[in-house]
């Protein structure tokens, strides 16, 4: 990119009007440019952190557009700093703080086994009990069981119309995996790792009911005259069409539903709660009560689908759970689990060598050893 075009391109894009495409590409140089300085920060929690990033990231922009300057100081930029906090995270780095600071880790060691980042990876099992590898078969239709289902070249599955027969469908994604399917009645669905819904090939009757495990988000198609039914566990959530998130995976504390658009019922066999937008419900394994949230960050909730880890003074095993999931690590403890909390956000799509040198820069004292084992020291 030469600097004339960097140039309008950072002016587009600190005004608020670039494209999605025009972001892309300033991201892309981002990237190149810091490929051998990794944006992070650890520091103390304090009013000048967003300052810090905006200064930052305007003089990397004003560095690079000179001569002549066309890259404007943006004021006001502390109550816009999620989007600067974004270029970070799709550059591959992130901003956050750590609120205990420890001795320095020691550095990862060389080992044979190469941790990615996740991707898009999911099985479907068909009603006959049958199998298909969907990250391993091509775009195109497809003919399962007497559904049509298009695998688009984005890496979802997309089914065509709502058919007379209703035969039972599982999407499963792995640890490291993630997948979208847009079910029958045209409702968008995408699953974390580790997760899976269950749902018929048609919705033939006056109701749509699917089942869930581990995290999804659902964008609902709005069909007034059928409600649409998430079951978890022993957890009901009704919507008619609305946009929504559920963290339901077994190792996590509570079943969080997250309501981003629209209004849903949450219902427990002894309780119910109506969600309305920015709202979370929280639900204890085995218990009935429902905790209601009434203002909850709800692009944290979703983080993930948008491609990056958002955390909120996380204690270290609930960011390690997130990061097990998605990069198919086991994590284990060697002593007591540190202390201390986890504020900020990461990218998704860091590389070993970025991930291990995040944590050490967040003074969590941890090794990568053989068979993906992520060892954390007191």
């Amino acid at each position: 990119m030469d600097k004339q075009e960097l140039a309008i391109l950072s002016e587009k894009y600190l005004a608020g009007t670039a494209s999605e495409a025009e972001v892309d590409r300033l991201l892309q140089w981002y990237n190149a440019y810091d490929e051998q300085e990794l944006t992070a920060r650890v520091t103390v929690r304090g009013p000048e952190t967003e300052g810090l990033l905006r200064d930052r990231m305007y003089q990397r922009l004003q560095a690079a557009t000179q001569p002549p300057q066309r890259v404007r100081r943006m004021e006001g930029w502390y109550g816009k700093v999620a989007a600067a906090a974004l270029l970070l995270i799709m550059a591959g780095g992130g901003y956050y703080y750590f609120t205990q600071v420890r001795k320095a880790a020691p550095a990862a060691a060389t080992v044979p086994a190469r941790v990615e980042p996740g991707g898009d990876k999911a099985t479907l099992t068909l009603a006959d009990g049958s199998v298909v590898n969907l990250d391993s078969i091509g775009t195109g239709m497809l003919t399962l069981q007497g559904a049509k289902v298009e695998k688009t070249q984005h890496g979802q599955i997309v089914y065509k119309g709502n058919g007379d027969v209703a035969n039972n469908n599982v999407l499963r994604t792995p640890r490291g995996g993630q997948f979208k399917v847009t079910l029958p009645d045209g409702t968008h669905v995408w699953l974390n790792a580790s997760s899976s819904i269950s749902y018929p090939t048609a919705f033939t009757g006056d109701n749509r009911k699917v089942a869930i495990t581990g995290e999804v988000y659902f964008e609902v198609a709005a069909d007034a005259a059928r409600p649409f039914e998430v079951k978890v566990n022993d957890i009901d959530v009704l919507v008619l069409g609305t946009h929504f998130n559920i963290n339901a995976y077994d190792d996590e504390q509570t079943v969080k539903t997250t309501l981003l658009e629209g209004a849903v019922l949450i219902r427990t066999p002894g309780a119910y709660k109506h969600l309305e937008p920015g709202q979370q419900a929280r639900v204890k394994p085995g218990s009935n009560d429902i905790e209601w949230l009434k203002h909850v960050d709800v692009n944290s909730a979703v983080a993930w689908k948008n491609g990056y880890f958002s955390f909120d003074d996380a204690d270290i095993p609930t960011v390690m759970r997130q990061l097990a999931r998605w990069y198919n690590i086991e994590v284990s403890y060697a002593g007591k689990v540190p202390e201390g909390t986890f504020t900020g956000e990461i990218g998704r799509n860091l590389t070993q060598n970025q991930l291990m040198k995040i944590l050490t820069q967040a003074r969590i004292n941890c090794k990568l050893e053989e068979g993906r084992k992520l060892v954390i020291y007191p």
